[in-house]
């Protein structure tokens, strides 16, 4: 009985130590995803920025101009 026991586990142990490794293709996939998810990402930052900026940039004449609402 206990060697049965003692079996499976051995051989549950030897079925979970042969796990695959990814292959070139199959890492090179996931850095290319995690390059466009960064990239996007960065776009996204860069174009909130400019529309700030552009909000608070000055006009035609160079003054700064606020805009201001009334509540």
């Amino acid at each position: 009985m206990r060697m049965g026991a003692a079996m499976a586990l051995v051989a549950l142990a030897a079925l979970s130590a042969c796990k695959r490794e990814p292959t070139f293709d199959e890492r090179y996939a996931g850095a290319q995803k995690a390059i466009r998810d960064k990239a996007g990402e960065l776009d996204r930052d860069m174009s909130t920025r400019a529309a700030e900026a552009s909000e608070s940039a000055p006009d035609a004449s160079g003054a700064a101009v606020d805009v201001v609402t009334e509540s």
